[in-house]
């Protein structure tokens, strides 16, 4: 027992522990790619292999913290380090055992207390004298692992009944099988319904429904039933109601059965038994329902197929389970010689204490456009647990958070009627998770605090070895490469103005939210959602900033329509369009006959839930996002700059809008007695203004802006507007970019104060230059500081409140004010044991702020 404590225990098991686990991981990745992601679940992700892994990671932490005494202050940093990875896989345990995600389908006016898993079920239930059998098990079929399921189901009567897996049928399709060994007679039926037709198959024996109406092929027992019957090679029918019949030629006239009387049943001759209506179109002898698969190139995709051999006393049964991971679970009853058995395969159902009732269902989509713009549903929390009634907006990046679920927005129904909801229960599991992360930090800052560490030991080696040798260390050098991106053109016209661009830009706009921002502002945030970029170099116009580009793709949409500034990033979605390189033009997304190459893929893609969607499919929905925010910039319908006249609701309207056009009132008389305008309307004063400045008769396209700027003040209201004073800060604001330079800086200085930092420590002798170096760094880091706060407080004055208020800039903010007076106090007092720890919390601080900086310019603009 002890030799196999000292193994569980040894640091040789860890190392052979994290191997395994990164070859595993290794091994995993290459599996999802090459084959799919089921295989890689099914093969490391849920493997009881990679599980018995995680467990010996544990004793074997476990052991260690009793083995090294972590236990003693001084070795506090390892005791959190080993404890943290313990926390981790408790909590990845707890998620993989105990947290379930899944959806919720809620139709309008309608409320749901259920979800559905997104894994498939295979589930059996049986009825017995001392109880009911209950057994399911999630399935997830591989082209590789083994897709077998053995269950042995008590059975009173008969003997223990053996259920295993045949075979799986992907997609499958029905085709008969005529003169096999043990086929049977078969009846076709090609049944109207009002979803189309329906062909329905009726073996000899067996009975079926059809809209109410029983029909029975070569099955006396049921008096009510529409019976078929074969003698002799002729099929006749007796029926207890009149029946219809009318041949299907054109101009065929209607005859009638009477009750009770044989007639014979005879192909291409419509039937119509009380409800329902079927031509009789096929007669299949000693035929068999077999079960093949449709393939890829099937037009539609249906449920996949599970042929189950269920063996009763003996006896061997077939039972066709259908369903898969997007069909709910629904139970199909079998009887097998007297014994019932139900099995499905599918999403299992799973109730919620509460329910959501979703009030309406909201879908904006893109002018003159097809492509959804956003989604959100309007729900109401219903708990009577405690009598609440609460009403909630669920939308892209606005969750539903209560009693341990997560509810996001993910899809929609076709009509447009109805929402699928994203659910998510893993409470303790997340927590516990994020829980031993911060352990994992805390530990890794402590670590260079520990005098006995094994870093600082290796110091004191470092500075021995040095100081026999005598040697100096060398500074390393750090260079930063940066490139841009150009555009050419072939067909340039005249460059947009640059005082005429600057005053256009500080004119007012309204945001989709309803903001009054300069209009300067919607630019770069058009600019950066469209093509990552500020700027563009346009051969014949030079360097051109947003709101030149915006100007000149107002007056030449054609010449933009062919300029490849529409970013994509996938590979396959340029496949799909046509190009090569990383940007194409909107020309490209469309055939030489006007098809959007698109059309298809975005509405799958939309459709979706979010879970289900692909690397693909959310690149698609990214790049045709794009597009139609193009096609707004260039109809003009994204600048929202006029007052809609006599409007409640204070709504501002484009220049392309129906209300554009109608006639200005009186008030505004004085402004056509210049411009001379015959149809005076918002419309045609934007049109004169584009038009000088095409001419480039700049004087008298300012007069027009300077009328257009008098119009929008001229409201109810104006003393809302953002003053002059607050648009130019915001111009200023804009053109700064104080977070990206900051990002910039940032990851500059921790690169350089990490190297020169451990430099200054293993070095013999302190040198005068690395020290003014270091502070010269720090300084900079102030002010670095001083002007991210300078930037949140322009911020917080351009928005009207904290733009801390999530609370990720109150930590950044914290944090750098943090770590700026921990390195004072560091480089002052001399203390540099404590330097590193600081740099590597100057790293962590430096990676936080570049992931938020780049997740804000990614939703800068949401339409």
């Amino acid at each position: 027992m002890k030799r196999i404590i000292d193994i569980l225990f040894s640091s040789k098991l860890t190392v052979i522990l994290l191997i395994l686990f990164g070859i595993a991981l290794g091994l995993a990745t290459f599996i999802e790619d090459k084959y799919d992601t089921s295989t890689a679940k099914i093969l490391i992700y849920n493997s009881k292999w990679l599980e018995f892994v995680f467990l010996l990671m544990i004793i074997n932490f476990i052991g260690h913290v009793k083995k090294y005494n972590f236990l003693k202050k001084e070795k506090l940093a390892g005791f959190l380090f080993h404890l943290s990875l313990i926390v981790m896989i408790l909590g990845a345990a707890i998620t993989r055992y105990f947290g379930f995600d899944g959806s919720m389908h809620i139709r309008e006016g309608e409320s749901a207390n259920v979800m559905y898993t997104t894994e498939a079920y295979f589930q059996v239930s049986k009825a017995g004298k001392d109880g009911d059998y209950v057994y399911e098990k999630p399935m997830m079929f591989s082209q590789l692992a083994d897709n077998s399921i053995h269950i042995d189901i008590p059975n009173e009567e008969k003997g223990d009944i053996n259920v295993t897996l045949d075979s799986i049928i992907k997609n499958p399709v029905e085709v008969i099988k005529e003169n096999v060994t043990d086929g049977v007679n078969i009846i076709e039926l090609m049944v109207f319904t009002k979803n189309g037709q329906e062909r329905r198959l009726i073996e000899n024996g067996e009975t079926t429904n059809i809209d109410g109406t029983s029909i029975s092929f070569n099955n006396s027992k049921n008096s009510e039933s529409f019976n078929i019957t074969d003698k002799n090679g002729v099929i006749n029918f007796v029926a207890p109601f009149d029946v219809v019949v009318a041949s299907m030629q054109s101009g065929a006239t209607q005859d009638t059965v009477a009750v009770d009387t044989i007639a014979e049943l005879q192909q291409g001759y419509a039937y119509k038994a009380l409800n329902s209506s079927f031509v009789f179109s096929n007669y299949y002898k000693k035929a068999k329902k077999i079960l093949v698969s449709g393939g890829a190139e099937a037009e539609e995709k249906g449920p996949d197929a599970l042929i189950l051999a269920v063996t009763i006393d003996g006896k061997k049964h077939t039972a066709n389970v259908f369903g898969g991971s997007d069909y709910y679970a629904n139970f199909q009853e079998f009887n097998f010689d007297g014994t019932k058995i139900s099995f499905s395969f599918g999403n299992k159902k799973i109730e919620l204490p509460f329910s959501l009732q979703l009030n309406k269902f909201e879908l904006e989509r893109y002018p003159g456009s097809m492509s959804p713009s956003s989604f959100a549903s309007e729900v109401t929390l219903i708990d009577n647990r405690s009598n609440l009634k609460e009403d909630h907006r669920i939308f892209m990046n606005n969750v539903l958070d209560y009693d341990q679920y997560r509810f996001f927005q993910s899809s929609y129904d076709k009509d447009e009627k109805g929402t699928i909801l994203s659910v998510n229960h893993d409470f303790w599991g997340t927590w516990i998770s994020y829980f031993g992360y911060a352990l994992l930090s805390l530990g890794f800052v402590v670590t260079f605090f520990n005098k006995k560490s094994r870093f600082l030991t290796l110091r004191r080696n470092i500075i021995e070895i040095r100081n026999k040798r005598k040697t100096s260390l060398l500074t390393i050098a750090f260079i930063i490469m940066f490139s841009s991106l150009s555009f050419s053109q072939t067909t340039p016209s005249a460059p947009v103005n640059d005082e005429s661009a600057e005053k256009f830009g500080q004119l007012l706009v309204q945001t989709y939210d309803g903001r009054f921002t300069p209009l300067s502002s919607l630019t770069y945030d058009i600019l950066h959602k469209i093509s990552r970029k500020d700027k563009f170099e346009i051969e014949g116009k030079g360097e051109m900033d947003a709101v030149k580009v915006v100007i000149d793709m107002l007056i030449n949409p054609e010449f933009w329509k062919e300029q490849k500034v529409i970013y994509i990033r996938e590979k396959s979605v340029k496949d799909v369009i046509g190009i090569t390189d990383g940007y194409a033009s909107f020309s490209d997304f469309f055939e030489k006959d006007g098809t959007y190459k698109l059309q298809k893929l975005g509405e799958e893609a939309f459709r979706k839930k979010q879970q289900e969607q692909n690397r693909f499919d959310k690149e698609i929905i990214k790049v045709d996002e794009r597009l139609n925010i193009f096609m707004m910039v260039l109809n003009g319908s994204i600048l929202k700059i006029f007052p809609e006249q006599e409007s409640p609701e204070n709504k501002w309207i484009s220049w392309d809008e129906p209300a554009a056009v109608a006639p200005l009132p009186d008030m505004f008389k004085v402004i056509n007695d210049d411009l001379k305008l015959n149809d005076f309307n918002y419309a045609s004063i934007l049109g004169a203004y584009l038009t000088e400045v095409k001419k480039g008769n700049n004087a008298r396209a300012d007069e027009i802006l300077g009328y257009i700027v008098k119009i929008q003040r001229s409201g109810a209201i104006a003393d809302q507007l953002p003053s002059e004073t607050k648009i130019n800060v915001e111009i200023f604001y804009n053109k700064a970019q104080i977070f990206i330079f900051l990002k910039n800086l940032y990851a500059g200085l921790s690169v350089i104060l990490l190297l020169l930092a451990f430099i200054d420590n293993l070095r013999t002798k302190k040198s005068k230059i690395l020290t003014y170096a270091l502070n010269f760094l720090i300084g900079v880091l102030a002010l670095a500081f001083i002007y991210h706060t300078v930037g949140l407080g322009l911020r917080w004055y351009l928005t009207g409140h904290a733009p801390w208020a999530n609370g990720y800039e109150t930590l950044l903010l914290v944090g750098w004010g943090a770590l700026l007076a921990g390195f004072s106090f560091v480089r002052y007092s001399k203390i540099t044991l404590a330097a590193t720890a600081l740099l590597a919390f100057f790293v962590l601080m430096t990676a936080m702020t570049t992931a938020i900086i780049i997740i804000r310019m990614n939703n800068e603009i949401a339409m």
